[in-house]
């Protein structure tokens, strides 16, 4: 039964993609009026990408190698330049219906042109933008109940280490999470897509320093590397991982906040765990604010309206990357990215410190977010 679901999984998959990759062949064939054999060879050269980004989906998800190696690049940003172009080639439909009332002469041959212009522009964009840019974030959030003046925290997210990966990258990051000397630094899921529990030192996670302690809880692709690794690789680098359980957090004796952390959903179908946010948060101390910690922001809705002030920190969303999906995203998702607040409860959801998959985004950036709480 499991096989026919992922049967069924991958080949909606490559129809998706197939489907649009056939889309962008067509209008940049019928808009510019390509004439034969070489329409011929947009088509295929289309439909080969779509395989290609289909088959090194599979490849990766089942560590074939080296065949995921090669094929995972190629294969995830032909899914970010297929995402670019429908978005600019449905705009354009849509002028060139317009054009049917003014019928300007040529308009749909120039129209063409200028969006794959415009595609080719945004592709190289989104390309620069996740190589070279990583903006640094400070939310500032008044919480009266605080048992200190300040306390600052930095948050780290969908750091997505694979095979790809490069070390210099991580340790650029693990540089500028140290700058802030921040009181605590708190992992909301997707550190790794790997099992690196015997390689951190590679990408400098062991330097990772915070004056009270580091804090994580899993995320989706913790459990598709394999969770036991994960639990190693904290145990390792000295990382508290709360999984549906809380920790007192205390300044010289004195109660400051409560850390809660809860499970991604993801264990109910990969392992024996489940998401029990009650058990987060059983035994908290009421008198204290309690900093929560979920991979996916879908949780606030269950923790806004406790009696207790809760700060929620999560991620998952990447603020969707590239278009359509972050359109879609901020048309649709009740929290695709940012900060929010309820009575006296917030979220912040962060873009995340890298990608995952597609190495482009076109409207938004990756981050590293500093949180500070202040009385």
């Amino acid at each position: 039964m499991r096989e026919w679901g992922f049967f069924l999984f991958f080949t909606s998959f490559f129809f998706l993609y197939f489907t649009g990759s056939m889309y962008i062949a067509w209008r940049v064939n019928s808009g510019l009026k390509t004439p034969e054999p070489y329409n011929y060879f947009i088509y295929a050269a289309s439909g080969l990408m779509a395989v290609i980004a289909t088959l090194a989906y599979i490849f990766s998800k089942y560590n074939v190698d080296p065949f995921a190696y090669y094929f995972s690049p190629v294969g995830g940003m032909w899914m970010g330049i297929v995402g670019i172009s429908v978005t600019v080639l449905f705009a354009n439909d849509l002028i060139n219906f317009a054009n049917l009332i003014f019928k300007i002469k040529d308009f749909r041959y120039w129209a063409t042109a200028v969006s794959l212009a415009l595609i080719v522009l945004l592709c190289v964009w989104s390309l620069i933008n996740t190589a070279f840019i990583l903006k640094v974030k400070e939310i500032k959030i008044k919480m009266p109940s605080l048992n200190k003046d300040r306390v600052s925290i930095t948050l780290l997210a969908d750091v997505h280490i694979d095979k790809h990966t490069s070390p210099k990258i991580i340790r650029k990051i693990v540089n500028i999470a140290n700058s802030f000397d921040s009181d605590i630094i708190v992992i909301a899921g997707d550190l790794v897509d790997m099992d690196i529990s015997q390689t951190y030192a590679e990408y400098g996670l062991d330097k990772l320093r915070a004056k009270h302690g580091i804090f994580a809880v899993t995320g989706n692709h913790e459990y598709y590397s394999g969770i036991e690794n994960y639990e190693k690789l904290c145990e390792k680098l000295g990382i508290i991982l709360l999984r549906n359980e809380n920790f007192e957090l205390k300044y010289d004796g004195k109660s400051i906040i409560t850390i809660a952390g809860i499970n991604d959903k993801q264990a109910a179908k990969q392992s024996s765990d489940k998401v029990d946010v009650e058990a987060a948060f059983a035994n908290a101390d009421r008198n204290l604010p309690v900093l929560f910690l979920s991979h996916r922001p879908q949780y606030f809705d269950l923790v806004k309206d406790k009696e207790i002030p809760v700060i929620q920190l999560s991620g998952h969303t990447h603020a969707g990357q590239i278009p359509p999906i972050e359109i879609l995203m901020r048309i649709f998702f009740k929290y695709p990215w940012g900060l929010y607040g309820h009575k006296g409860s917030h979220m912040y959801v962060t873009s995340g410190n890298r990608w995952w998959r597609v190495p482009m985004r076109t409207f938004n950036f990756s981050e590293i977010a500093v949180i500070v709480l202040e009385k």
